[in-house]
This record gives C-alpha cells, sequence and structure tokens, in this order.
C-alpha cells in the first residue's frame, strides 16, 4: 500500500502546507519524465513542493539514514525539512512540479548505491478472449476421441474421474483436479470409472501464462480455488452487460491463483499451529459431509459427532469456506442430484427422496434456486448428452 505525503508517517519528514511562503524563497519549475533515480538531494533549509499536473513518487531519508529510504505518493503542497534527501519520480507519463527554497539555502547530491524503481502496477496475465466453456456431465465409460486447437484449455473436475492423454503421457484426475492443456497439444478424455463424471472446460487464449509450469501437470484445488471455480460457474448463468467480464476475469483470479499460491491458502489464524488444526478439522468435516450425503445431516449431528459447538462450526466454515455448513451441505446435495439426474438411474422424486429433501417441490425450488433450471428442464437438456 502506499502512504500519502498526507499521512502521518509523513510528518518526521515534514508537512502539509496549505500555502507557501512567498518571501525570501526563489521558485524553479521542473518537468520529469524518469520512473526511477540514483541521486537524492538534501536542503540545508525547509524547501516547499507544489505538483502541478501529473502524479509523482517522492522518495525519502534522513541523511544519516540512508539506508532507511521511504515512499510516499505526492499528495498536496508539501514542506519538507532541512537534512532530508529527497527525489521525485514518476508514476504517471510524466509529472511536472514548482520548488521553492530559501536563496542561501546549500544543495548537496547524494548519489546511491542501488536504483530506486518505481514500478508500475500493470497485470503480467490477460486472458485476451474466452473461446468457449462447458460444464457438463458424462455417463460412465464415455469417451472424447480427441482434439488439438492453438489455445489454452482448462478442465476442472467436479465430480468422478476423468482420464485424459496429452500427446503421450496420460493422466487420471478426481474430483477437484484440474488440468490444462497448451496450444497444439493434442488431448483426448474418457471416464473410465463406473460412476458419471462431471466437470467444467473453458478454453481461451491468454498471454503471461508460466507455460512449463502449467501445463501438463495435475493440480489439486484447494478451497478457495474451489471457490472461484464455482464463482465462473455461477457467471455463466448471469445474463447482464458485464457476463464476458466476470467470465474473464474470474477466470484470471483462478489462474493467478493457482500460480501463486500453489495450493497454499491465504487464509490466516492466530498460529501456525491453530491453522494446522483448523484446516485438519474442517478436511474432516468435509470428507464426513461428503461421505454421508445421502443421510440427513443436522448441525446439531455434526458437532455432535466432532465434539465442538455450534458456533465452532459456523466459524470454521465462514472463515475458510465463506459459507454457512448448513448452505454448504445443501450445496454438495445438490451438486450430487445434478450426478444422479443425470446417470439416470433415478426419477426427480427417488432422487429428492434419496438425499433426504422434505419434498420433491422443495427439492425443484431449490434446485432451480442453485442452476437457474428445474430438475425437469434439466433432465431434458442433457438427454443429448447420453
Amino acid at each position: 500500500m502506499f502512504n500519502k505525503t498526507t499521512s502521518s508517517h509523513f510528518l518526521k519528514y515534514g508537512f502539509v502546507s496549505r500555502e507557501i511562503p512567498r518571501t525570501n524563497l526563489q521558485k524553479q519549475d521542473y518537468t520529469i519524465f524518469n520512473e526511477n533515480t540514483t541521486t537524492l538531494i538534501s536542503y540545508s533549509k525547509p524547501v516547499y513542493i507544489e505538483p502541478m499536473e501529473g502524479m509523482a513518487l517522492l522518495h525519502i531519508a534522513k541523511e544519516e539514514q540512508l539506508n532507511q529510504i521511504e515512499t510516499f505518493a505526492l499528495h498536496r503542497k508539501i514542506c519538507i525539512y532541512p537534512g532530508n534527501a529527497f527525489a521525485l519520480v514518476t508514476m504517471s507519463n510524466y509529472i511536472v512540479y514548482n520548488l521553492y527554497m530559501p536563496k542561501e539555502s546549500e544543495i548537496k547530491k547524494i548519489s546511491l548505491a542501488k536504483t530506486l524503481m518505481y514500478h508500475r502496477i500493470k497485470p503480467s496475465i490477460r486472458i485476451q478472449e474466452l473461446l468457449a466453456y462447458y460444464y457438463v456431465v458424462k455417463r460412465p465409460h464415455y469417451q472424447f476421441k480427441g482434439e488439438i486447437h492453438p489455445y489454452y484449455e482448462l478442465t476442472f473436475v467436479d465430480q468422478g474421474e476423468l482420464e485424459t492423454t496429452v500427446e503421450d503421457e496420460t493422466f487420471t484426475l478426481k474430483a477437484n483436479d484440474c488440468l490444462f492443456y497448451g496450444p497444439g497439444q493434442f488431448h483426448n478424455q474418457k471416464v473410465t470409472s463406473e460412476n458419471p463424471c462431471s466437470y467444467l472446460t473453458a478454453i481461451f487464449e491468454a498471454d503471461g501464462l508460466c507455460h512449463d509450469k502449467l501445463v501438463r501437470k495435475i493440480y489439486h484445488c484447494n478451497r478457495e480455488e474451489i471457490q472461484l471455480i464455482q464463482q465462473f460457474v455461477k457467471y455463466t448463468e448471469f445474463e447482464n452487460d458485464y457476463q464476458n467480464d466476470l467470465l474473464v476475469s474470474s477466470l484470471e483470479t483462478f489462474i493467478i491463483q493457482l500460480q501463486s499460491h500453489m495450493g497454499h491458502s491465504t487464509q490466516k489464524t492466530s498460529s501456525p499451529a491453530n491453522q494446522h488444526y483448523e484446516n485438519s478439522l474442517l478436511e474432516e468435516i468435509v470428507q464426513y459431509i461428503n461421505l454421508h450425503l445421502y443421510e440427513p445431516l443436522p448441525i446439531d449431528s455434526l458437532c455432535d459427532n466432532f465434539a465442538i459447538s455450534r458456533s465452532t462450526l459456523q466459524n470454521l466454515f465462514n472463515n475458510y469456506m465463506k459459507i454457512t455448513p448448513k448452505a454448504y451441505i445443501n450445496n454438495e446435495k445438490l451438486n450430487l442430484s445434478r450426478l444422479l439426474i443425470r446417470d439416470g438411474k433415478y426419477s426427480i422424486t427417488q432422487v429428492a427422496n434419496l438425499l433426504g429433501f422434505n419434498s420433491i417441490h422443495y427439492f425443484s425450488r431449490k434446485f432451480t434456486r442453485k442452476f437457474h433450471i428445474n430438475p425437469s428442464e434439466y433432465a431434458k437438456k442433457i438427454y443429448d448428452q447420453l
């Protein structure tokens, strides 16, 4: 975060001045195009700086503490005390400012051993175009013979197992695994298990990806990354003027998180030991829920089973998954219901009963609210994929 010259941190070097004294001061105007500097300047008397155009960054330190240079965004007119060495560099294309100093002030130029750099805040990863995206549920033993195209492709497995061969290497993706295909890489896919497999595919053109690190590798997504994928899927159902922007930005965020976090959660707890305990406990609870989706899962029974209070359970899910336990259970049951409908072995009424919904009407209402399509329409829509 940038500090401004109007912040309290700047007070040891100077202060914001409403007016600049006009007596015994000489004015010099400067136009700066440089983003970097190797020189600081100090004055023996107070000097005033008046910004005129552009955005400037002020590097400043006490002369006797040049190893502790601080940086401030120049905001408003300022006075700098004597004995402080400073330099202004541009944050915009250029800056224009006026410097007011006493005529008898002595000037000292100080050369630095290292260049002070201003690093512009620009994205390194950019999705140029999202060509296609699909969320599909494939039956057991489904096979896709393969394709090759000049784009990146992401496959994220939601449920089940998917086997894919990229060039001459075979991978098996399980639930919450993802894999990127690179441009020009031939790949096929097949469901090898006796259960259906649901997965997301996104095909896109991008710059700045760590190609060798990212492609042809299975990555098991953590909770934060899964939430980003779920957000992407949610945006596919939006119908407004900003849907394309939301889709692209959420996919970019997912890739950035994947490359930067490498599986480590950014959630913070009071201590590493406590974080490890909470992560382990939450993993156990989530695993337990996923293994008992066909059973009633009242919150009290979860608390009793893991010997924790309702507030502890609520905090675990809210802090790490940004969702309540009850909402998580309902979401997982609804996700499983989509697979069961896709599998075709049960009627919609039977699916609702299997997953413990009170009535077919309640199940249908929850399903429609989550997926923006009712169960009967969903079954009809995916019939052609069988």
